[in-house]
């Protein structure tokens, strides 16, 4: 009996992690914004790595079986022994590509100015999704349908030739990448843009006058309720700042009352616990934690260098 061998799985692993960077790059290519790694890609990847590596060494939850799809040759002669990592790194593969998908469409429904280069860029996008598309349903219904056929062979080597030409895509078709470079992101998201800046501005002189940010439970809905401002509009305000969150926004304009207080002299009366408490904080460990992921050190280290 035939084994998998070893780069086999490989190469699926190395496709979700192309997929992970292109949703990590998806939004700086799209939004102008510094790339994030968020914490459930990096674990999904990881435990993706971990599967494969437990199956390598004969660790397994999902028994061998029989690959079921015609790879060219006698199909009872391949196992499949990396199950687990297999199934788990398909289906989150399919979620990281939906992300792709989200941000793009989001990304093309601020375009609001419709240039030709934009209408360009969109047409051969639509075009090349359509051949992935294709070349998944493709590859399924063949294998599923004609398996057994004499023409499965034939068919094995035709879904391999869509498969390049997905690949070799920007290559074949070179106007795709011209395409991207000719778009002026700026221009075509200008005005969301600067709408979503006004939105922030007006956030945070409404946080700062009355210092609602001191309310250890301020929540999303009294700030819509003191700005008069949606909800999805506060969010997406936030969104487009540097800000990850609501909360981290708060944070920011707790911790920089926190300096201020401890460039006036407030630790040399008070313990760090109350600074915190102070500075509207629910608990000293949120308010270490604020403090030198802005500050780069913690309060105490802070204090001292400023004596």
């Amino acid at each position: 009996m035939k084994l998998v061998v070893f780069p086999g799985m490989m190469h699926l692993l190395v496709k979700q992690l192309s997929l992970i960077f292109l949703l990590l790059f998806s939004k700086s290519i799209f939004l102008k914004t510094p790339p994030k790694v968020p914490k459930v890609i990096i674990l999904i990847f990881l435990t993706s790595l971990t599967l494969f590596v437990c199956n390598f060494l004969g660790y397994r939850f999902l028994p061998p079986v029989l690959l079921g799809i015609n790879p060219g040759y006698n199909t009872s002669s391949l196992t499949i022994l990396y199950r687990d990592a297999t199934v788990f790194t398909y289906f989150s593969s399919v979620i990281i590509g939906a992300l792709i998908a989200y941000d793009l469409r989001a990304a093309l429904k601020r375009y609001k100015l419709q240039t030709n280069q934009s209408k360009a860029f969109v047409r051969y996008l639509t075009f090349y999704v359509s051949i992935i598309i294709f070349n998944l349903l493709f590859l399924i219904s063949s294998q599923k349908y004609f398996k057994e056929h004499s023409s499965s062979e034939t068919l094995t080597i035709l879904s391999r030739m869509l498969l390049m030409v997905e690949f070799l895509f920007p290559f074949i078709i070179p106007g795709f990448l011209t395409s991207i470079t000719k778009l002026n992101f700026s221009e075509l998201m200008g005005s969301d843009s600067a709408h979503e800046n006004e939105a922030l501005t007006h956030l945070t002189q409404v946080i700062t006058s009355n210092k609602l940010f001191l309310e250890p439970d301020f929540s999303l809905a009294k700030m819509q309720y003191h700005s008069n401002v949606s909800a999805d509009t506060i969010r997406n305000a936030i969104r487009e700042s540097h800000f990850d969150n609501f909360k981290a926004f708060l944070n920011h304009h707790r911790v920089v009352h926190a300096v201020a207080l401890i460039d006036g002299g407030y630790l040399a009366k008070h313990t760090i616990n109350s600074l915190s408490v102070d500075s509207g904080f629910k608990s000293p460990v949120t308010f270490f934690r604020a403090f030198k992921d802005q500050k780069k050190q913690t309060p105490l280290a802070y204090s001292t260098q400023k004596v």
